[in-house]
């Protein structure tokens, strides 16, 4: 059913929550994991501009965004997972979407707030504009729902019917 697997990561602890989800369906499918990290696009605008102080903090962020990644793959690696690692400069939801046509993704997992948590009321998530934007299916685990709370009658009644 799932042969890759396309997971972005923020560098955040929560976007991480995403990972057993993703380890689960990877065992049980034989799915290879792609892990993708965006590094700040400004770093690129500034390069075009003073490339020489630029290229150094566009190469930090991606050495940095690497060894992010290579760190969350190696748990992945250990269980027998194929893993893929990449980092790609620019906006984060539109390097996710492009990134999913490339690769021909059949499925992209992520939590639904990352780095920015909630504030993003002014621009929109980068979850939501993937979930919204994507051709393939997405699977978007909610990252706060850490409290179970009993449902009324009514809600009940809701779900049977």
């Amino acid at each position: 059913m799932y042969k890759r697997i396309l997971v972005p990561l923020d560098g955040s602890a929560l976007a991480e929550r995403i990972l057993p989800h993703v380890e689960a369906i990877a065992k049980t499918t034989g799915a290879e994991v792609l892990l993708l990290r965006t590094t700040d696009p400004r770093h690129g605008a500034i390069a075009a501009e003073a490339p020489t102080e630029a290229r150094k903090w566009l190469d930090t962020d991606q050495a940095q965004a690497a060894n992010y990644l290579e760190g969350v793959a190696k748990p992945l690696k250990d269980v027998g997972i194929t893993t893929k690692l990449e980092v790609l400069v620019g906006e984060p939801a539109v390097e996710i979407l492009m990134a999913a046509e490339k690769e021909n993704v059949d499925l992209i997992a992520m939590m639904s707030h990352g780095a920015t948590g909630f504030n993003h009321f002014d621009r929109g998530s980068v979850a939501e504009k993937v979930l919204k934007g994507s051709t393939r299916p997405v699977l978007m685990v909610r990252a706060f729902r850490s409290l179970l709370r009993q449902l009324d009658e009514q809600e009940v009644w809701a779900i049977k019917e």
